[in-house]
């Protein structure tokens, strides 16, 4: 018996080795003839598909409501319901980097990634229920509440952020006006030069 754990653990350390060797031949592989492959007509097509269709899955789900979107497979809600809330955390993040003012934003995304922790349990759940089983909606109806909470957050946090960075734009925006300006004024003097009398 001791024998034939030993030989499993051999083998099995063996078909690793390989598996990692395989992977690092196939990956060096791919990156030195990527050049090659990228420009190939059949891989730009297909490149241009799945960008396709990332676009057109960001515009449904920017335009769908919290409830069209805790509608569909529990895997399909949970990930959309996370979403909500990272998108919610990041605002918050960025208008706080750029010393905005957020209030109890950050303590209010604390508590979204809480509840959603706790309906993504729910929703693991229900997806082992067996087909035919008559699903609770009440926890698809608070997945919507807090996919609508967190876009609520991400849109202060976004007003905020816009508030507080307004004065930086212009002050740009003035700046470069005048340097046009300067621009400007340098070229008709030189054009005024140049030109015989």
């Amino acid at each position: 018996m001791a024998h034939v754990v030993e030989f499993l653990l051999i083998a099995g350390l063996l078909a690793a080795l390989a598996l990692a060797a395989a992977f690092v031949l196939a990956r060096s592989y791919v990156r030195r003839h990527w050049r090659l492959v990228r420009g190939h007509v059949a891989t730009r097509g297909v490149l241009a598909t799945l960008a396709v269709l990332a676009a057109g899955r960001e515009r449904y789900a920017a335009r769908a409501t919290p409830a069209q979107l805790s509608a569909g497979t529990a895997a399909r809600v949970r990930r959309r319901m996370w979403v909500a809330v990272e998108d919610a955390e990041v605002a918050v993040a960025h208008a706080e980097s750029n010393d905005a003012p957020v209030a109890e934003l950050p303590s209010v995304c604390r508590s979204l990634r809480s509840v959603a922790g706790e309906l993504d349990g729910l929703l693991r759940l229900e997806r082992r229920l067996p087909r035919g089983t008559e699903r609770a909606d009440v926890v698809r109806h608070q997945v919507a509440e807090v996919i609508g909470a967190a876009r609520d957050v991400q849109a202060a946090a976004l007003r905020a952020g816009s508030d507080a960075t307004e004065p930086q734009v212009r002050s740009m925006v003035r700046q470069a006006r005048d340097e046009v300006d300067i621009v400007s004024a340098a070229l008709s003097r030189m054009r005024s030069i140049a030109q015989p009398h």
